[in-house]
């Protein structure tokens, strides 16, 4: 398969070495409902200041068929899946007015599995995001984990108006040929985001320790990026140019990667047309335990259609990704065609079904995978 952009969450605390992973991903899981609860519980006696409670719950069920690799082929697997038409979660978020035109904000989110109750996000308590900050009529200043302005996913996110598939419901999101908007999140970051002047609008954010690693020496040896966007939104037109650019450090002894993602998006009210393209440079696999130097350049694009019919929503895209040769091993092209279909049974509850057919040839197929025919059903409520 590709590669990806993978944020490895590293280890949990020595002192819980005595019990067994799943036991672990339980026990998070348990201690954040219960603070979660809690803070919920409380919010009455804080009346105008009290956060709003807030989340989704998506399951369904997906059959995922491998496609034969260069030598073998990986085995099918079914059966009941979360966060397919999107991430389940539990959040709390809220602001205080500090007059003057001057507002604290914040928002603490928690990613769980409801097919087995584990948290997600490799089991951190608020892993989809978790910030502090101030908005007023000069921007919004937030610092702490944030999806970036490219991930598909957070507060942050400019690119759901673009992927018919809102960068979800598996391979058939955007996150399946362009890198930065499979979810990508970053730690110990400092993001601030412009007001909407004339319809444009533009954001940068800084992180310092991109998988909150901390490694040896400190400082010039951590991973680092840097996010921006820019966009414009008036009537039917909407517009994004994003660019990110990702710094192992230097213990890596590699060049950055650089993600730029532009994309637009028109609504004829019966049907909405979208359209992106993607260029990266010397993408790789970021984990926090091990920096690998090996890179590779890719250009993507992706043509996209929804048609909304009264409760109904139909929805198409064909994306393509190239990635080019290197003196190591020849360019390699993946392929992927979606459809998919959502009917609202209420403002809040959506059942919905999609199809995706993803191909790998030349250098991006593996041994055991040259892509795979993906089916998802089920349905999704937000609260």
């Amino acid at each position: 398969m590709l590669p990806a952009l993978v944020f490895s969450r590293g280890p949990l605390p020595a002192s819980l070495t005595h019990t067994t992973d799943t036991e672990v991903k339980r026990n998070t899981t348990l201690k954040g409902s219960i603070v979660l609860l809690g803070l919920s519980a409380m919010s009455a006696a804080f009346g105008q200041a009290a956060p709003t409670v807030y989340g989704v719950i998506d399951t369904g069920i997906q059959r995922t068929d491998p496609k034969a690799g260069r030598s073998s082929e990986a085995a099918t697997t079914t059966g009941i899946n979360g966060g397919i038409r999107g991430g389940s979660r539990f959040g709390l978020r809220g602001s205080e007015d500090l007059g003057g035109g001057v507002q604290a904000l914040y928002a603490i989110e928690n990613g769980f599995a409801p097919d087995t109750g584990m948290a997600m996000q490799g089991g951190r308590l608020f892993g989809r995001q978790a910030y502090l900050g101030l908005a007023s009529r000069a921007g919004t200043l937030v610092a702490g984990r944030i999806g970036t302005f490219s991930s598909g996913a957070g507060t942050f996110d400019k690119w759901g108006r673009i992927d018919p598939f809102r960068t979800v419901y598996g391979i058939a999101g955007l996150g399946s040929t362009m890198s930065s908007s499979a979810s990508l999140r970053v730690d110990n970051a400092l993001a601030y985001v412009t007001p909407t002047i004339g319809g444009f609008s533009a954001g940068a954010a800084k992180s310092w320790r991109v998988d909150g690693a901390e490694r040896a020496g400190g400082g010039s040896n951590n991973n680092e990026a840097i996010a921006t966007f820019v966009n414009y939104s008036a009537g039917p037109l909407y517009a994004v140019a994003t660019f990110d650019r990702i710094t192992l450090g230097e213990l890596a002894g590699a060049p950055s990667q650089q993600h730029l993602q532009l994309g637009v998006a028109y609504d004829l009210k019966w049907v909405q047309l979208s359209a992106a393209y993607a260029r990266e440079d010397d993408q790789r696999v970021l984990q926090s335990t091990a920096q690998q130097a090996a890179g590779a350049d890719a250009q993507a694009w992706l043509l996209g259609v929804v048609a909304p019919f009264g409760a109904h929503r139909l929805m198409g895209s064909y994306q393509q990704r190239t990635v080019d040769a290197t003196p190591t091993s020849a360019e390699g092209k993946r392929r992927v065609l979606s459809v998919g279909y959502e009917y609202s049974l209420s403002k809040r509850t959506v059942l919905y079904a999609a199809v995706a057919d993803l191909t790998d040839r030349d250098a991006v197929k593996t041994a055991t995978s040259g892509g795979s025919r993906q089916f998802s059903a089920g349905l999704n409520h937000s609260f």
